[in-house]
């Protein structure tokens, strides 16, 4: 497998969920950015893992599994377009980790590059976008819509009928009643209570969530994509 990126906590848990949903032993560490990565690391007694430079490596091999080695929305967002510009690895390329451990609904979609991790469930007729991370013991409600690059933290409690826009952050423990529209690019804090709809780009939380202020990571995202130029890329 090849794993775009790298963060000493999230790489961690992306492997060991490989291996143990997919039986994959062997990792390729592909990084976009200077960063070190711990001899500690590379010694797994099970895993074969190697580290590259983007400009080092190859994505030929179609049958080649990749997912991100991330799991926060906006730095997904960033790789999964750095990689794309620089290799053309687009959303099909990208494999899905459900682990044994989790139930997803046989009348549930979802696109690659998702993530389902153990004694998490998502139930009928819910619609799953690309890039989503649903972490342990949280549960999705029937006919929930969620967006590209949502993270749903452990815990969390989506009820029915509820759509989470596109990079949005749900934090650990926090409860979403039904027929909750919670917008793009926000974030809702830990052990919230969502009883009212939440608009894009803000931070939330509290019981009941409420708006308290403008979430301006998902701004300097974009400033970064777009100032992206090609020699970026070579």
């Amino acid at each position: 497998m090849s794993v775009l990126g790298f963060c000493a906590g999230n790489t961690t848990l992306v492997l060991e969920m490989a291996y143990e949903s997919l039986s994959i032993d062997i990792f390729d560490i592909v990084k976009n950015i200077e960063i070190d990565v711990p001899e500690s690391f590379l010694s797994w007694k099970d895993l074969k893992i190697q580290i590259f430079e983007s400009s080092q490596y190859q994505f030929d091999d179609p049958g080649l599994e990749i997912y991100f080695g991330v799991l926060d929305p906006h730095i997904k967002y960033i790789l999964f377009h750095y990689f794309s510009k620089i290799h053309g690895v687009e959303k099909n390329r990208y494999t899905n980790i459900i682990h044994p451990a989790s139930y997803f609904a046989g009348s549930s979609v979802h696109d690659n590059g998702f993530m389902l991790d153990p004694m998490s469930v998502v139930s009928t007729k819910c619609k799953i976008g690309f890039g989503v991370t649903v972490k342990r013991s949280s549960s999705v409600g029937h006919h929930a819509n969620i967006g590209d690059f949502v993270s749903v933290n452990p815990g969390a409690v989506i009820s029915g009928n509820v759509t989470i826009g596109e990079g949005t952050t749900i934090g650990s423990g926090a409860t979403i009643i039904h027929n909750i529209n919670i917008g793009k690019h926000s974030m809702v804090g830990a052990g919230s209570v969502v009883t009212k709809d939440i608009p894009d780009g803000v931070v939330a939380y509290g019981n009941p969530c409420k708006v308290v202020r403008k979430y301006e990571r998902w701004e300097n995202v974009f400033d970064t994509i777009n100032k992206l130029t090609a020699e970026d890329f070579e």
